[in-house]
């Protein structure tokens, strides 16, 4: 079956609402590991507690895509910020008079 146009641009609006919600998720769990870095003084133990944190942050991003893929539409509606407008310059080349 071909998907409609609304189809494809609701397929595109989940894949960025993912791809926004990752980059976000990815962001506040280096900030949580920056900080136990810190705090656990021991390189071996914040070494597992990393890797425990990865696989969890890993395992919810997954579900949370999965979700979003069967329980939702969204749509991407761009602000002002996100549209980009580009204008062309008259093409430059012999004028024609007509005289």
């Amino acid at each position: 079956m071909e998907n409609s146009r609304e189809d494809r641009a609701l397929d595109r609006s989940r894949d960025k609402l993912k791809r926004d919600l990752e980059k976000r998720f990815m962001r506040a769990v280096d900030e949580v590991l920056d900080i136990a870095e810190v705090a656990i003084v021991e390189p071996q133990r914040y070494k597992s507690f990393r890797s425990k944190v990865l696989r969890a942050a890993n395992n919810a991003i997954r579900d949370l895509k999965r979700g979003l893929d069967t329980n939702y539409k969204v749509l991407f509606v761009p602000t002002m910020e996100d549209v980009i407008e580009v204008n062309q310059s008259p093409t430059v080349g012999p004028r024609r008079h007509d005289v």
